[in-house]
């Protein structure tokens, strides 16, 4: 399923008017100012693009021991990436079972175990609910891991994916992308500097902006020129 079904298959009380922009899109051209204005627009992107596909999230070498975490924001949704002490990259909901707190409240650290500072519930690596207290004599510990994110590493990259169903082409993106990140050993590599450039503008501005070479071009020939 393509991104415009999956935007098309959303069901919502504001269905009808983004689908009504959807169709009078013309290939090739920018589009209508909603798409990038609209706070509804803005939710379903969340919902349907972010919410249901496959997006890159970090890098192995973030997490290069058992215990080692990340966070990352995902629209509304905080993701926590943990090594696991068999060295398997998992990925959970950010948010503690008992009263929905932030379960990891920094950027990254390393821990023995992922523990709420709210109540002190304390879950394995592994995601397991491991120490709660005052529960009383019914509770059942294994009902209360913590919810799962669907993970995938591919050469080193990480992805992540908030639906329960998440889109099957996986495989053949790693089929395709895998020979040429291979040789690099990403894995393998330490992050030896990071910069984040928060972009003041809807996220499709960056993405257009991005792929387009107009400079290159005008600069190409500049150069040309130049004697």
């Amino acid at each position: 399923m393509t991104i415009t079904q999956r935007i098309c298959a959303v069901r919502s009380p504001i269905d009808e008017s983004i689908r009504a922009m959807i169709a009078n899109r013309r290939p090739g051209h920018s589009l209508e100012a909603a798409f990038y204005l609209s706070p509804a627009v803005y939710e379903m992107d969340m919902e349907a693009i972010f919410g249901r596909h496959w997006i890159f999230v970090a890098v192995e070498p973030d997490i290069p021991e058992p215990g080692d975490y990340v966070t990352v924001e995902i629209g509304k949704q905080s993701v926590v990436l943990v090594r696991d002490d068999d060295g398997q990259v998992r990925a959970y909901h950010n948010v503690c079972r008992h009263r929905g707190a932030r379960l990891c409240v920094t950027p990254q650290g390393s821990v023995g175990n992922l523990v709420c500072s709210y109540h002190q519930w304390t879950y394995t690596l592994n995601g397991k609910l491991a120490y709660a207290e005052h529960m009383g004599e019914g509770f059942d510990k294994s009902l209360y891991s913590l919810k799962p994110v669907r993970v995938e590493t591919l050469s080193g990259l990480i992805f992540v994916c908030l639906a329960a169903d998440a889109p099957e082409d996986f495989a053949a993106m790693r089929e395709q992308v895998e020979p040429y990140l291979r040789p690099h050993q990403l894995q393998d590599c330490k992050v030896a500097a990071q910069i984040d450039i928060i972009e003041e503008g809807n996220w499709k501005l960056t993405m257009e902006n991005s792929h387009e070479f107009h400079g290159f071009h005008t600069f190409e020939h500049a150069a040309g020129e130049r004697k």
